[in-house]
C-alpha cells in the first residue's frame, strides 16, 4: 500500500487556454500537517511545449521562461510516474493557488498520473477570499486588495520568488499555512 500525502503544488504554462497552451514549469512539493514541507523529496520539472508558437507575450513576460527548453512531454510524464512510484505516493491531496486552473492542465499534461491527485485539494487563492469576507464582515475592509498569490504573499510578508512553479508551489503552501493560523487566532 502507497503513500497518502498532503502536497503543494504548481504550475506555469504558455498562456491562460487549456485547449491552445502547455506546462512549461511543474512542481509538487510534499507537505507534512502543518503545511509545511516535509522529508519527502520535492519533484520539480521543465517541459518544452510541443507548441511554443502559441505562447502567450504575457505570459513568457510573467514567468521569464522560454517554452522551447526543458524535456519533452513524454519524458515529463515518465520522469512523474518515476517519482511516484519511487516514493510509493498512492494519492495526493494538493495545496495549490487557484487549484482548478493548475488542474486542467494538469489533467491534459499528466492523464493517467493526474489520477493520484485527490480532487479533495485545499485552495489558497479561496481561503483567501473567504478570510477578505471575514474581514469585511468584521471592519467594513477586505484584508488583501487581490487574491493573485503575489498580492497575497506580499500582505502576509512572505516574500519568494515569484512566477517558477517551485517557489510558487512552497508559497502555496506558506499562504494556506498563514491563513489557518489566522482563522484558528481570531
Amino acid at each position: 500500500m502507497g503513500q497518502v500525502i498532503l502536497a503543494a503544488i504548481d504550475i506555469e504554462t504558455t498562456g491562460l487556454d487549456v485547449e491552445k497552451h502547455e506546462i512549461i514549469d511543474f512542481a509538487v512539493v510534499p507537505l507534512n500537517d502543518n503545511f509545511k514541507v516535509s522529508a519527502l523529496p520535492e519533484f520539480t520539472i521543465r517541459i518544452r511545449a510541443d507548441h511554443p508558437e502559441n505562447a502567450a507575450a504575457r505570459a513568457m513576460q510573467i514567468n521569464r521562461l522560454n517554452p522551447a527548453e526543458g524535456v519533452n512531454r513524454e519524458a515529463a510524464q515518465e520522469e512523474f510516474h518515476q517519482w511516484l512510484s519511487d516514493n510509493e505516493i498512492e494519492k495526493i491531496y494538493p495545496v495549490a493557488h487557484n487549484l482548478e486552473f493548475d488542474m486542467k492542465f494538469i489533467r491534459r499534461t499528466f492523464p493517467s498520473e493526474s489520477k493520484v491527485i485527490s480532487h479533495h485539494g485545499r485552495d489558497s487563492m479561496y481561503l483567501a477570499r473567504a478570510v477578505n469576507d471575514i474581514f469585511r464582515r468584521r471592519n467594513g475592509e477586505e484584508l488583501f486588495p487581490g487574491t493573485s498569490l503575489s498580492v497575497v504573499c506580499d500582505v502576509l510578508g512572505i516574500m519568494g520568488e515569484r512566477h517558477h512553479a517551485l517557489d510558487d508551489a512552497k508559497d502555496a503552501a506558506a499562504v494556506y499555512r498563514k491563513l489557518i493560523e489566522m482563522l484558528v487566532t481570531e
